[in-house]
């Protein structure tokens, strides 16, 4: 059985400037350190993570640092874990982006962004990443649990690919800085238990 603990980078520069991120490499603010320490101390505390896989985007990289040194783990990095590809409009305020990027009137899975990646694009690398992962975690039927720490965009297209829905499913899954979803899966089975959970972050208010 595979424990799957999927989780968002804390808090970054852009989120408080306004910019778009994809691929604009921005590192965690210092709340992003402190909501990626909260939720280190509590992953730490409540599951037993054998393994760390990460995106390289400072983000996400210095989200899994924190947990990786929590749980004496060195993150691994997969560049197919990376947020989808912006091209462009990496970097740019949401101002900027819609006067040179005007919205199109219909969007179109095989449209790529503006010298980047089409919808499309991205969920077949998501797919080849998951398809690869899960046979390599479910081969040896050993009982583990992994985290991979990622991007909103990315997640969600985890969970597309884990459930198997169409590319142009209008069903989202948003997640908050450092919410994590946590997902048991078997050969046969995938069971749901938390999704974007951030009660990490309750906990370290009330301390």
């Amino acid at each position: 059985m595979l424990r799957l603990i999927l989780l968002r980078h804390g808090q970054s520069e852009a989120d408080i400037s306004g910019r778009h991120e994809g691929r604009a490499d921005f590192e965690l603010t210092s709340l992003g350190k402190e909501q990626a320490k909260a939720l280190a101390n509590y992953l730490s505390t409540y599951f037993g993570i054998d393994e760390v896989y990460c995106s390289p985007l400072k983000r996400a990289k210095e989200t899994a640092q924190i947990l990786g040194r929590k749980i004496m783990r060195q993150p691994i990095e997969v560049d197919q874990l990376l947020e989808i590809n912006n091209g462009d409009l990496a970097g740019l305020t949401f101002e900027e982006a819609e006067k040179r990027f005007p919205p199109q009137s219909e969007e179109k899975i095989y449209r790529p962004l503006p010298n980047g990646e089409s919808t499309i694009d991205f969920r077949f690398r998501i797919e080849l990443f998951w398809h690869k992962f899960k046979d390599e975690n479910l081969e040896n039927n050993r009982q583990k649990t992994v985290c991979i720490v990622a991007h909103g965009g990315t997640i969600s297209m985890l969970y597309k690919a884990i459930f198997k829905l169409p590319v142009n499913t209008n069903i989202r899954f948003p997640t908050s800085d450092t919410g994590f979803h946590v997902f048991e899966i078997t050969k046969k089975d995938t069971i749901l238990l938390k999704a974007n959970s951030v009660e990490h972050l309750y906990l370290k208010s009330r301390g």
